[in-house]
C-alpha cells in the first residue's frame, strides 16, 4: 500500500531563511498496515503529552478509496509545527522516508531488520525536556527531546529538524547493519556510527527538490559556498546559543593529526571522517557539473553513462525539475547533484556491508568502502584514488596502500561449495569457516562465531555495461581476544574485545568479491582506553551490579560493563551517543 506524508525540509530556520515550506510530501511504499499514530509494522509513533505523561491521540490514517490508491493521514501537508498531528506524521515519515533510502536496490539492496530483534521502532516526539535526541536499542526507540532556547522566547524541540530525524533513524538502521559497533569500546568504531549518521543527513537534504534547487541557485551552484547542506540542526544548534549556527559542519579540513583533537571523544573524531567523505563528493560534482549539459553522456573520468541515463529516466522529482530547467548552468548543476550524490549513497552505505563485525576504525570503513566500490566497479578507480588520498591527507593512514583489498578473485575455499547450504545451514557455515581460517584471518584454535549469512541482491551501474543486478553472499565472522586495560584502577586490568571478518562472494561467477578483515592496531587499544577514562570520569560507566538501580532494573543512560575470567566487557557503549555529546553545551 501507498501512503502519502509530510516530511520537514530540514529545519524551521532553514525554511524561513530561504522562505521554502516546512514540509513536502513523500510516499511510503511497501508497508501493508497502516494505523492512526502514525503506525505501520515497522515504525509506531508514540507521542506523550509533556507534564502529564499521558500518550496523545494520534494523527488519523485515512485509507485509499481505490485499491490502487494513496492512503493519507489527516494533517495539513504543508506544515503546521503547532499542530500534535502534523509533528507526528512528519516524524513518522522523516523516519520512514530515511529506512527507504538505505534500502534501494542500489544502496543495500533489502529490508533492514532492527538490531533489537523485534519488528518495531518506537518514536517518541516529546520524550522529555532536554537539548538532546537519541536512539536506543533497549527501548527499541528513537526518543526526541524538547528545551528552552537560551534566548528564552521559544521551546525547541528536537522532532522539528529533519536533519535529527534522519540522523537517529540512521543509527537505528546502522545498528541492524552492524550491530557490534552498538557495543564497541572503539571511539573511531562508534565515530563511524556518528560519522555515518550525518552523512544520511546529507543525502537526506539532497533528496528535496524545493531544498536543493533554492540552494544551489543562490550560492551559484557551489556546495562550497553554503553550509545549508553541511550543516547540522541549524535551529538546534541557534537555540543552544551555539557560536556557529549549525551543530555539526561536514565541509571541513580537521585531520587526524589536530593538536586539539580528543580521540577519546567519537563526536569530535566522527568529523573527521565525515569531513574526509564530503569532500569525496565535491570532486564528483564538481567534475560533473563541468559535463555537457546537452544529450550527450558527460566526459569526465568519474561519471558512467549508465548513471546518466540513470539520471535521464529517473522519476525523482529532484532530477526531472532539472533536466526540465532552460538554462546551461542550472540543468548541469542539477544533474552532477543527482549523479553525485546517488553515487556517493551507493559508495558509502554499501561499505557498511562489507565492514567486518567486531571493534573497527576508520581505515577498516575505508577498506569496505574502497573494496566494495571496487569489486563493482573494477574499470573505474578515479573516486577511489580521491577517497585514497583523502584519508591519507587526514592522517587516517600513513600511506594509500593500507587500504589495499584483494577483489574479483578465485579461492580454493568456494570450491564445491553448496551457497545455498551455507546460506541456511549453521553447521554448513561453522565447518566452512573452520576451514578457511587463513582467508578470513580466524586465529589458530581460538573459537569463533558465524553470523546470520545474507542474501543480497543489488544493482551496479557499469561503464559500457549499464545497469545490473548482482547477487552477493555476505560472510561474516566474529571471535573475541583480551588485550590489556589500562583506564584506571578502578577497572579491571584486562578487557576482552571482538574482532572479526566479512567474506562476500559473488553467487553467480564463484568468486571471492573481497574480504575485509579488521585492523588489530595499538593505538586504538591507547583510544579504547582513553573512551573508558572519559566515561569513568563523567559517572557514565557502571559495572556488574552497579549498573542496576534499588529495584533491580538496569539504569538509563549507563553504559553497562560485565567482568568474567577478570576481562572487562563493554555492552551499550552507544548510549554515548547521544545526538548532543556533553562537551557541545554551552
Amino acid at each position: 500500500m501507498r501512503v502519502q506524508v509530510p516530511v520537514l525540509i530540514k529545519d524551521p530556520s532553514v525554511s524561513q531563511w530561504k522562505d521554502l515550506p516546512l514540509a513536502e510530501p513523500f510516499e511510503i511504499e511497501n508497508e501493508d498496515v497502516y494505523l492512526d499514530g502514525p503506525v505501520s509494522r515497522r515504525v509506531a509513533v508514540l507521542d506523550f503529552e509533556p507534564g502529564s505523561g499521558r500518550l496523545r491521540l494520534g494523527a488519523r490514517f485515512i485509507p485509499p478509496e481505490k485499491p490502487d490508491g494513496v492512503g493519507r493521514y489527516e494533517v495539513p501537508m504543508s506544515g503546521d509545527l503547532a499542530n500534535p498531528a502534523f509533528v507526528q506524521a512528519a516524524v513518522f515519515g522523516g523516519v520512514h522516508k530515511t529506512i527507504a533510502m538505505f534500502e534501494e536496490p542500489d544502496a543495500l539492496g533489502r529490508r533492514i531488520r532492527w538490531g533489537f530483534g523485534g519488528p518495531q521502532l518506537l518514536v517518541v516526539p516529546r520524550a522529555g525536556e532536554w537539548a538532546n535526541a537519541f536512539y536506543e536499542r533497549d527501548s527499541r526507540s528513537l526518543q526526541f527531546f524538547f528545551f528552552p532556547s537560551v534566548s528564552g522566547d521559544e521551546m525547541v524541540y528536537t522532532c522539528h529538524s529533519q536533519d535529527i530525524i534522519a540522523h537517529e533513524s540512521a543509527h537505528a538502521v546502522i545498528d541492524g547493519v552492524v550491530p557490534d559497533i552498538y557495543d564497541a569500546v572503539s571511539p573511531q568504531s562508534l565515530a563511524i556510527h556518528e560519522a555515518t549518521a550525518d552523512i544520511a543527513t546529507l543525502l537526506m537534504a539532497f533528496r528535496s527538490r524545493k531544498l536543493t534547487t533554492r540552494v544551489l541557485e543562490q550560492r551559484g551552484y557551489s556546495l562550497d559556498k553554503s553550509n545549508v547542506f553541511t550543516g547540522v540542526a541549524e535551529h538546534f544548534a541557534i537555540g543552544l546559543g551555539k557560536r556557529h549556527d549549525v551543530l555539526r559542519e561536514l565541509n571541513n579540513d580537521r585531520t587526524m593529526k589536530d593538536k586539539n583533537l580528543d580521540r577519546g571523544e567519537p563526536h569530535a573524531l566522527s568529523e573527521v571522517l565525515s569531513g574526509a567523505l564530503y569532500r569525496v563528493l565535491v570532486r564528483i560534482y564538481e567534475e560533473l557539473r563541468s559535463a555537457p549539459a546537452a544529450d550527450e553522456a558527460p566526459a569526465g573520468k568519474v561519471a558512467l553513462r549508465a548513471e546518466y541515463e540513470q539520471w535521464r529516466r529517473s522519476d525523482d522529482p529532484a532530477a526531472q525539475r532539472f533536466q526540465s530547467g532552460s538554462r546551461d548552468a542550472a540543468m548541469a548543476a542539477g544533474r552532477a547533484l543527482w549523479i553525485a550524490s546517488e553515487r556517493f549513497k551507493r559508495t558509502v552505505l554499501r561499505g557498511l556491508d562489507y565492514l567486518p563485525p567486531g571493534e573497527v576504525s576508520f581505515v577498516d570503513f575505508g577498506r569496505a568502502i574502497l573494496a566494495s566500490d571496487e569489486a563493482s566497479h573494477p574499470d573505474s578507480a578515479e573516486q577511489r584514488e580521491v577517497l585514497a588520498d583523502e584519508f591519507r591527507r587526514r592522517g587516517i593512514v600513513a600511506s594509500k596502500g593500507e587500504l589495499d583489498v584483494d577483489t574479483n578473485f578465485e579461492h580454493e575455499a568456494l570450491r564445491g561449495v553448496d551457497f545455498e547450504d551455507l546460506l541456511r545451514s549453521d553447521w554448513a557455515a561453522y565447518r566452512f569457516a573452520d576451514r578457511s581460517r587463513r582467508l578470513l584471518g580466524i586465529p589458530p584454535r581460538i573459537p569463533f562465531e558465524v553470523r546470520p549469512r545474507l542474501d543480497v541482491t543489488k544493482s551496479y551501474y557499469h561503464r559500457g555495461e549499464g545497469k545490473k543486478e548482482l547477487r552477493e553472499l555476505l560472510f561474516k565472522v566474529a571471535w573475541t581476544v583480551t588485550e590489556p586495560c589500562r583506564a584506571g584502577r578502578r577497572l579491571p586490568n584486562k578487557r576482552r574485545v571482538t574482532r572479526g571478518a566479512t567474506l562476500a562472494i559473488d553467487w553467480e561467477r564463484r568468486i571471492v568479491r573481497a574480504v575485509v578483515k579488521g585492523e588489530h592496531a595499538d593505538a586504538q587499544a591507547r583510544d579504547r582506553d582513553a573512551l573508558l577514562a572519559r566515561l569513568l570520569d563523567r559517572e557514565q560507566l557502571a559495572v556488574g551490579p552497579e549498573a542496576a538501580g534499588p529495584d533491580g532494573v538496569l539504569l538509563r543512560g549507563i553504559v553497562r560493563g560485565d567482568v568474567a575470567d577478570g576481562a572487562l566487557r563493554l555492552r551499550a557503549t552507544a548510549r554515548a551517543l547521544h545526538f548532543l555529546a556533553e562537551a557541545d553545551y554551552g
